[in-house]
């Protein structure tokens, strides 16, 4: 399963993976096999800073350390990965303005990382290390692709995309932001500053937004009025929940999800062409409730796909783009991170990039 191309001594090593989300950071400690030996969670704290979170985070790798490798050495651990939110200067390791971490942009993370284990510290945006794990890993590996995408449909819509065996960066380290695509030209105002941006109909928080929508319309029922005005407040899975149910209304959020979603697949189809495209995240969990009228979507909307759509029962066939789920759930996000220090300098990771620098700073 493990398809990883590394030499004898780097097979030798372990590595550790830091997931670090808005809400929480995730630190786990891989062996060589990557399987994962032990890890910690721990909430983010957003407001005692990206300094008191590297802290912590550097405890939590001494800790596994100590308590998993042999004499509690770090000479045996090959590096660090995090995947972080994005937008991320990648060839500086440092953060840009983040929704979800205000008040950490512009902060050195791969370096302060560093000199607070002393080991070498691989940034990636967290989309691109989910994308990397399903690719090595996941069903990405099972097909044996070397090229891909995913998109990851969250608290936003992430994506990650590997071509002829490159991670895409685009030359400021922010390509294949599919979540800030615009699908409804005169939709609702993004926080990125553009209207209708896919995240905002194709994340959890799209999801509700849909609910919203169809709750107050003549389609709404009174089991999703009650949802929705719930004292509690609610979440896309009790929107699921409720489809699942049979509750007519919280069904057409889901197809309407599907729709939108459909839109950014087919815009990626359209684009890249590629031989599979995989949904993750938490609201993927929903497939069978979006997935219908996802398929419908791409198919109005990409005439690529249509004219070769592939059986959905086939991992993978010849000329045809492949759409379907994740494979590895939650922890995907944390397994690509682990793998950033293994696959550093032979997938675009950890090179500075040097031609994109030229042509941004002149010839030499």
């Amino acid at each position: 399963m493990h398809i990883l191309d590394t030499s004898p001594t780097e097979a030798a090593l372990s590595s550790v993976g830091v997931d670090l989300g808005g809400t929480s950071i995730r630190v786990g400690l891989f062996d060589p096999a990557m399987r994962l030996l032990g890890s910690r969670q721990m909430k983010t704290l957003v407001a005692e800073g990206p300094d008191a979170a590297v802290r912590r985070i550097a405890a939590a790798i001494d800790e596994l350390v100590a308590t998993h490798v042999l004499a509690g050495s770090k000479a045996s651990i090959q590096g660090i990965g995090i995947g972080s939110p994005g937008p991320i200067d990648l060839r500086e390791g440092i953060l840009g303005e983040l929704p979800n971490l205000p008040g950490w942009g512009a902060f050195p993370l791969r370096a302060a990382l560093a000199a607070a284990t002393g080991l070498e510290v691989v940034l990636e945006s967290d989309a691109n290390a989910a994308a990397i794990a399903e690719w090595k890993l996941g069903a990405g590996s099972k097909a044996d692709v070397d090229s891909m995408g995913m998109i990851t449909l969250g608290t936003g819509v992430g994506s990650g995309f590997i071509l002829n065996g490159e991670v895409w960066h685009g030359i400021r380290g922010m390509g294949g932001e599919v979540g800030h695509s615009s699908v409804e030209l005169h939709g609702a105002l993004c926080g990125c500053g553009t209207r209708g941006c896919l995240e905002l109909y194709a994340s959890a928080g799209g999801l509700k937004r849909l609910a919203r929508d169809v709750s107050t319309s003549s389609q709404g029922t009174e089991a999703l009025q009650a949802l929705i005005s719930g004292a509690n407040g609610f979440s896309a899975a009790d929107v699921g929940a409720l489809a699942l149910s049979g509750d007519r209304a919280a069904q057409l959020a889901f197809e309407r999800f599907g729709f939108y979603l459909g839109l950014g697949v087919a815009n990626v189809i359209n684009t890249l062409d590629l031989p599979m495209i995989l949904i993750g995240g938490g609201v993927a969990d929903s497939w069978n409730l979006f997935a219908p009228a996802m398929f419908e979507t791409v198919r109005t909307y990409s005439q690529i796909y249509r004219l070769v759509e592939p059986s959905q029962t086939v991992v993978l066939e010849s000329d045809r783009t492949f759409i379907g789920p994740a494979a590895l759930g939650p922890v995907a996000g944390l397994l690509g991170a682990g793998l950033l220090p293994r696959l550093a300098g032979r997938t675009g990771m950890s090179r500075r990039n040097e031609d994109i620098s030229r042509l941004a700073n002149g010839f030499d």
